[in-house]
């Protein structure tokens, strides 16, 4: 896959994503000044992109049904980065090149904008039950789309809460504290099956969900997101040790300076490189097996997929 590929995608998803972002204007201009710069510092917009292409696979063709939930996937997960970079947190003071939100706009207003970004998210996804089918649809279908929009909801607000996202981060904090002789391979990977692995399943379920795909289709894209998430994350931790400041826009070696345990002190950096491509396969083969996989958004799936292996940021 090209890099000028993902690029197009990714300015597509940012012109998207504009559209859905709170105007800079009364007594909270602050919030939603460091609202708008903690989403325009950038990023590989992979959450919203797995969504937008997963939909296409499964035909759907209803933008104004999709494009709500990508905004919000991306506020969602640009929220998790604003608190992870708050001192109390990992204390970063950079984010993809940039200050990070509470290293431009102060401790309280980084606290803040997380909350209004993981907030303005969900009033965000909510607009997407304002499409209104024409006036040639049933009310069967026009109550199958609210369904779809419903379905979509739920899975995006549990796989953001303690059953997911926040989950994950619970256990990443509390194994901070741990000795690192006292952290498992099985406690890293419920970290990163819910601190990563959460939003990516729920990107590519809300996609699937919103195009109308069974129950079945829907758990087998979650079992790939599992596996995408997990190889992403160990990626993640492997460029932490071997990448540098420069191309990863943030400090390098903050896993070591914060006396983490990770994927790669466990297993080794060859054995982390080779559980990635393992694991990028196995998703790959599990999306083979889904209908609309021969489709040009399936196979730009596939392709998205198997770049984690050569990432450098």
């Amino acid at each position: 896959m090209t890099s000028d590929k993902i690029r197009e995608k990714a300015e597509e998803i940012d012109r998207i994503i504009n559209k859905y972002l709170p105007k800079e204007e009364g007594q909270a201009l602050t919030v939603m000044k460091a609202m708008n710069y903690s989403i325009h510092v950038g990023g590989k917009r992979l959450r919203p992109m797995l969504m937008m292409e997963t939909y296409r696979m499964f035909g759907g063709d209803t933008d104004a049904v999709i494009h709500p939930f990508m905004a919000a996937m991306e506020m969602i997960h640009t929220y998790s980065l604003c608190h992870d970079d708050l001192p109390a947190m990992d204390n970063d003071l950079m984010r993809r090149g940039k200050k990070s939100t509470h290293a431009e706009f102060g401790e309280a207003m980084g606290i803040l904008a997380g909350d209004a970004l993981l907030n303005y998210a969900f009033e965000t996804a909510i607009r997407a039950f304002d499409v209104v089918p024409g006036s040639g649809e049933s009310d069967a279908e026009r109550l199958a789309m609210a369904m779809r929009v419903s379905r979509a909801l739920r899975i995006l607000a549990k796989k953001a809460g303690i059953y997911g996202m926040i989950g994950g981060q619970v256990a990443d904090v509390e194994a901070e504290d741990k000795d690192p002789s006292e952290v498992t391979m099985d406690t890293i990977k419920y970290i990163h099956e819910n601190k990563t692995a959460a939003m990516i399943e729920s990107s590519m379920m809300i996609g699937a969900a919103l195009a109308g795909a069974s129950e079945e289709e829907v758990a087998e894209l979650e079992r790939a997101g599992s596996d995408v998430g997990l190889a992403f994350q160990i990626a993640d931790d492997i460029l932490d040790v071997t990448g540098d400041d420069a191309t990863l826009g943030k400090p390098v070696g903050s896993d070591e300076k914060n006396g983490k345990t990770t994927y790669v002190t466990l297993v080794g950096l060859e054995q982390a490189k080779n559980d990635v491509r393992s694991l990028s396969e196995r998703a790959v083969s599990k999306l083979e097996r889904l209908r609309g996989s021969d489709t040009e958004s399936g196979r730009f799936l596939k392709e998205l997929i198997e770049s984690l292996i050569e990432r450098d940021r």
